[in-house]
């Protein structure tokens, strides 16, 4: 019982008191307030502080070599992707084209052309030697004309052309 007579006298009170009629408007006059101090050793003797904590961190750390002297002990691509030179690109099978056969009774021949050049090589062709049709130390292996195939040995690897009629 005491304790519904205490919650009905304490929401009686905020009910008056909320309907009471309010003075909106507050005023204060700051002009008699002490401005506040700034205190600037505390700032210095924080900048001091995180200077003293970076130097201990720094001393600690790697000190990693530049960009360019790193780089500088791998060759990775070329600088201008549209020079020729710097990087080793076989450009053999791009260069090379296979026109067509010839056979005669004796030999047989293919029809090629290699870096603007055209013309016919055989089974003993060999780059750089009897030909310039193809690249130095090519040498064909063998020529099949009846499944319009030409093997070429370049580089200790077999390319295979194969003509192709439209």
């Amino acid at each position: 019982m005491i304790k519904k007579k205490f919650i009905l006298i304490l929401f009686t009170s905020i009910f008056l008191i909320s309907c009471s009629k309010n003075n909106k408007i507050i005023d204060f006059d700051i002009s008699d307030l002490p401005k506040p101090k700034i205190n600037k050793t505390v700032e210095d003797d924080n900048k001091e502080f995180i200077k003293s904590e970076n130097e201990e961190f720094i001393k600690d750390l790697d000190n990693f070599p530049s960009k360019d002297n790193l780089l500088s002990k791998f060759k990775i691509g070329k600088k201008d992707p549209f020079s020729k030179g710097e990087t080793i690109v076989n450009q053999f099978s791009s260069d090379f084209k296979l026109t067509g056969f010839l056979n005669t009774k004796k030999d047989n021949y293919v029809l090629v052309s290699y870096q603007g050049k055209k013309g016919s090589i055989s089974e003993d062709s060999i780059g750089g030697s009897n030909t310039n049709l193809l690249p130095k130390g090519a040498k064909v292996v063998k020529i099949d004309s009846k499944k319009s195939l030409l093997k070429i040995n370049f580089d200790n690897e077999v390319y295979i052309f194969q003509f192709k009629s439209f």
